[in-house]
């Protein structure tokens, strides 16, 4: 299925997103004309690793000896400060759940479909937030987001044995460490003056104790980085913002906010209509990140649970990359569970993302869409940030 997109801004080309049911792209996107050689990047690697299924893959893109952040990009000071594992959380993104805690402390968050709504995977390794949630139930989508980033520490709650089953094999095949609230309670607490089941919370000061443990499992890089002050190739086109659809009414609004520099999250829900819609923390601090990456992705239902749909995040196929009030048309390929995602521009060049947080939408591929904002509904949605 393709949607082509009027591009915002004095260029006036058309950015065609092709989101195919099948999550491969149907044709390479429109080129827009550059064929410039692309910035100097950081923070990507060539990485070599087995899948479960015994498969060897590498994943090649450009290196700096400049220490960095793996999952963000931003300098590193002393490479030791980087040398512990990553911590996963599952978050809630039901109605009830907002204002979340720790979600602007995490280096990236997927966000991916769930019954109905959608649910976070908070990564967090550069900071930490504590308490973080409300935390809620893993899914079979979050074992192949999780297995590429060095045995982080899994935090969640609930789940199917279907999915609990699953977990525990993953961490028998040593891609995951287990910190459920069933094994390992001490690190989680109900505030009760919210209501369950969206009052669930963990203490990452805990599990930083337990991190020590496990020095060295520090994750790969997972983007390229661009230097900040490098200018961006003709393929970034200029944009207000994008609206992404996740399909059932989700709706989630991604306004540029130079001031801020960063992606203004808004979302609307049964208890957030528009005026109240911007997404804030438990602080009043607005969701914010640096990029945003919406990768059309495969969905089917979860081989232990059909009720819950299951994203397949490794294949390739379109998307729409958003970084320093600039569009890319892209496409993203992941090899397999162990690598990370590549993201490419219309040229064929890997895309070097602003040093920062970065927010990594699923939507399914074939059945939504990503549609640029008009630049005057951006500028109203602006005047109703935190």
């Amino acid at each position: 299925m393709r949607r082509c997109l009027p591009a915002l801004g004095p260029t006036a080309l058309l950015l065609c997103v092709v989101a195919s049911a099948c999550g491969t792209s149907e044709g390479r996107p429109l080129e827009t004309g550059s064929n410039a050689a692309p910035a100097k990047l950081r923070g990507a690697v060539t990485t070599s690793a087995s899948s479960p299924d015994g498969q060897t893959t590498s994943t090649t893109a450009p290196w700096s000896v400049i220490p960095v952040w793996p999952l963000t990009g931003v300098l590193l000071g002393d490479f030791n400060a980087a040398n512990h594992p990553a911590v996963v959380v599952k978050i809630d993104n039901a109605p009830d759940a907002r204002p979340h805690t720790g979600l602007n402390q995490a280096d990236v968050v997927y966000e991916a479909k769930v019954e109905g709504i959608t649910r976070f995977a908070a990564i967090f390794h550069s900071q930490d937030a504590d308490p973080v949630g409300p935390v809620r139930s893993a899914r079979s989508t979050d074992l192949n987001i999780v297995s590429n980033l060095n045995k982080p520490f899994l935090l969640w709650s609930g789940g199917n044995p279907g999915v609990t089953g699953e977990v525990k094999h993953a961490e028998s095949l040593g891609f995951v460490v287990n910190l459920s609230e069933d094994a390992s309670p001490q690190n989680y607490f109900r505030d009760h003056a919210r209501q369950a089941p969206h009052n669930l919370y963990a203490h990452m000061g805990a599990v930083r104790q337990q991190m020590y443990l496990l020095d060295g499992y520090q994750p790969p890089p997972m983007f390229a980085y661009r230097n900040t002050d490098d200018p961006l190739p003709p393929t970034a086109i200029d944009t207000a913002g994008m609206a992404v659809n996740f399909g059932g009414g989700v709706r989630v609004d991604y306004v540029w906010d130079a001031e801020r520099g960063g992606w203004d999250r808004f979302q609307v829900d049964e208890r957030h209509p528009k005026g109240q819609d911007a997404f804030v923390d438990a602080g009043g601090a607005q969701v914010s990140p640096q990029n945003v990456v919406i990768m059309f992705t495969q969905y089917g239902a979860s081989e232990v649970d059909a009720r819950s749909p299951k994203a397949y995040t490794v294949g390739e196929g379109d998307a729409v990359v958003l970084t320093a009030g600039k569009a890319y048309l892209a496409h993203w390929k992941r090899d397999s569970p162990v690598t990370m995602p590549v993201l490419t521009d219309s040229g064929g060049n890997l895309i070097g993302l602003t040093p920062g947080k970065t927010w990594i939408a699923l939507p399914e591929a074939g059945t939504a869409g990503a549609i640029p904002l008009d630049p005057t509904e951006a500028q109203q949605a602006l005047a109703r940030r935190a």
